[in-house]
């Protein structure tokens, strides 16, 4: 693996930046969903952090991946790496926002 840039503007470095902060960003907002959750929600708001937040991490590891296919990819002339990743951070997205309704139905009454 080569490890000069592709491009001059460095596209592919600062996407790999972006999704580490998209994948903490998910991460830090599941824990402190779950945390604030935790009173009106009880056992079922852990159980959430306990699932979602793994899949948060797993987000980051595979943003590191793909860097590097896309990389590869890129120095080699082939395909760039599918949309699993995108399609792994809105079901992350979407969960979270599951747990937010839930808590303000369960905060208001």
């Amino acid at each position: 693996m080569t490890e000069e840039t592709y491009d001059r503007g460095a596209q592919n470095e600062r996407t790999a930046l972006a999704w580490i902060r998209t994948s903490l960003a998910l991460l830090v907002g599941v824990v402190l969903a779950s945390r604030l959750a935790a009173e009106p929600l009880g056992p079922a708001a852990v159980v959430f952090g306990l699932v979602v937040a793994p899949v948060a991490l797993l987000v980051l590891v595979l943003a590191r991946r793909r860097y590097r296919r896309s990389h590869e990819a890129l120095h080699a002339d082939r395909a760039l790496p599918d949309g699993k990743l995108p399609g792994l951070v809105a079901l992350v997205t979407l969960l979270l926002g599951v747990l937010e309704i839930a808590y303000a139905i369960a905060a208001r009454t």
